[in-house]
């Protein structure tokens, strides 16, 4: 079984967005994690591997969520648009 966990940097992330932004970001993180789970991922999902271990998803066409799958557990880490994506890696790799 697959555990989920949210960092605290996500929530940081989460916070600059506007609430309707939010929403949408949430609901496409939760769609992802249900999709998982009912091992039914639609195509065109916009699922990128970025590394062995991470991961990034689209949720419109500026916010993306990157998260880790370490065995058994996927955590969602940070959400911006693409350039804060790669100075957010910049910092973590």
């Amino acid at each position: 079984m697959v555990r989920y966990a949210f960092d605290t940097s996500f929530a940081r992330s989460l916070k600059r967005f506007t609430p309707l932004q939010q929403l949408d970001i949430k609901q496409r993180v939760e769609f992802f994690i249900r999709a998982l789970e009912a091992h039914q991922l639609p195509a065109g999902f916009g699922l990128t591997r970025l590394a062995p271990k991470l991961w990034e998803i689209r949720c419109g066409l500026a916010q993306r969520v990157l998260c880790w799958r370490i065995d058994d557990e996927i955590r969602f880490t940070f959400v911006g648009n693409h350039n804060e994506v790669r100075r957010f890696l910049k910092h973590v790799r």
